[in-house]
């Protein structure tokens, strides 16, 4: 099975010496046993490819592979006929896809919404007026399970009914942040999906991200931004969707907020303004598929927790630092139990990981 040796060959190789390595070779297999000799004789940077190929004696491709299955990740690899049409699209398309959940939507309709770690009231209300919106048209929703925005948006794309897809810039193995942990989570029990380019255990490094950013926008027929400073890393996601020939989408903000400084400068770059998920839709040449009704909450299913979570709260909006103090509950307990009271339509986060009810 060639992708056991395209995942061999994704632990050791980048993207740009794979393809390389199959355009010489042919085949991943004989890729993955090609002498060094023959490895060191092509056009690549020496000393890290000697690196590389002292790594190589020590990947068993079967073994790596039983890792994958005992972890549930499944793979498609670029030759698949089920990898993805739009992302096959891109310059720099993933030689291999590293999935947990619902591979179903991977060909669906979808919209890539991004944004600002740290989001204002008024990002915050944005993505409460769209998300539902844009839900209840039939898109799924693809974003990068990051803090701020992005977390916000696979919360209420959950909560609207909708489905969602988290692009992860490390293994599908180490969510990161771990405070997107109990979302992820989620996401996975409500039969959404989370996927990556990087090997099973692959860390977080700073230099996956901005990878990881073109791939949002080539799983999607649009970029929407909701929120981002001048230089935030959702300008990035921008700029590989105009790349990848793909609309991008922008939320006019405050001139006074340096968080609506980098949508407002996309707009002038001659982004398309969202008002309303009209705006999208229309662009899109998509038609207002369906109608959700609003969820109804039902106290009597909460757990002991969460009851004792949303009785605090009632009275007035409260931190999570004041809810574990009070509550005398465990940390980790305590933001499970908010994660999923916000998910099912209790609770919102204000901001600053201040919740009152919704």
């Amino acid at each position: 099975m060639d992708s056991i040796y395209i995942n061999a060959l994704n632990i050791v190789y980048g993207l740009s010496r794979i393809k390389k390595l199959l355009s010489v070779f042919r085949t991943a297999e004989r890729a993955w046993q090609a002498p060094a000799g023959k490895i060191l004789r092509l056009d690549f940077n020496g000393e890290s490819i000697k690196e590389a190929l002292k790594f190589r004696e020590t990947v068993d491709p079967k073994k790596e592979w039983e890792k994958l299955e005992k972890l549930n990740i499944k793979t498609i690899s670029f030759f698949e006929k089920s990898y993805p049409k739009l992302l096959k699209e891109i310059s720099s398309s993933p030689i291999l896809l590293y999935l947990k959940g619902n591979t179903d939507l991977l060909h669906e309709k979808c919209l890539g919404v991004v944004g600002t770690r740290t989001p204002s009231g008024y990002g915050r209300a944005a993505v409460d007026i769209l998300i539902p919106q844009l839900v209840e048209s039939g898109l799924t929703i693809v974003s990068g399970l990051a803090q701020g925005i992005d977390a916000l948006t696979h919360l209420a794309t959950i909560k609207h009914g909708g489905k969602t897809i988290g692009v992860l810039g490390c293994g599908v193995d180490q969510i990161y942040p771990r405070m997107n942990e109990p979302l992820a989570t989620e996401m996975l029990k409500k039969n959404n999906l989370i996927l990556s380019e990087y090997p099973a255990g692959t860390e977080a490094f700073k230099q996956n991200f901005p990878a990881r950013n073109r791939i949002i926008a080539g799983l999607s027929l649009g970029t929407l931004v909701i929120e981002s400073k001048i230089d935030g890393g959702a300008l990035i996601t921008a700029k590989q969707a105009l790349e990848a020939n793909r609309e991008v989408f922008a939320v006019p903000g405050p001139i006074t907020n340096t968080t609506s400084a980098g949508t407002n400068k996309l707009l002038q770059d001659g982004a398309k303004v969202v008002l309303c998920a009209e705006d999208v839709l229309q662009e899109l040449n998509l038609k207002k598929l369906s109608t959700k009704e609003k969820i109804e909450v039902n106290l009597d299913k909460l757990t002991s927790e969460e009851k004792v979570i949303v009785n605090l709260i009632q009275a007035e909006p409260t931190h999570i630092d004041k809810i574990i103090q009070t509550t005398r509950l465990k940390p980790h307990v305590v933001s499970s139990a908010l994660t999923g009271l916000e998910l099912n339509g209790y609770i919102k986060n204000m901001g600053g990981q201040v919740y009152t009810l919704a």
